[in-house]
């Protein structure tokens, strides 16, 4: 695979996992949380603030990946802000969105 092949790849997963994130917090502030049954912390006593946290911090994966234009949560575009944001999404209840944006963050370190 060529590097610019990874780093699209890295792009697409980082992406999707974002998407998935806004999904999964949505799905968690109407009470239908969408999981497969991955590990993670149930913070379920504090449902709705960690299902606002959620969506925030997805919204922070796409604005910092340059999918929508939100100023006020646009980091730099590394990877290792991407890593946080993924390690983030997933302990705040975004399971597979969190370890798509992690697989992604690490493909960015490979291009």
């Amino acid at each position: 695979m060529a590097k610019s092949d990874i780093k699209k790849l890295a792009n697409l997963l980082v992406l999707l996992g974002g998407i998935l994130g806004v999904v999964w917090g949505i799905l968690a502030l109407l009470n239908m949380p969408f999981t497969f049954g991955l590990p993670g912390i149930d913070l379920s006593v504090l449902g709705i603030f960690t299902a606002i946290i959620l969506i925030i911090l997805s919204f922070a994966v796409l604005a910092t990946s340059g999918v929508v234009s939100i100023p006020m949560l646009k980091f730099d575009n590394n990877w290792v802000i991407i890593l946080i944001l993924g390690i983030l999404v997933y302990i705040f209840g975004g399971g597979l969105p969190g370890i798509l944006i992690i697989i992604g963050a690490i493909l960015m370190v490979l291009a």
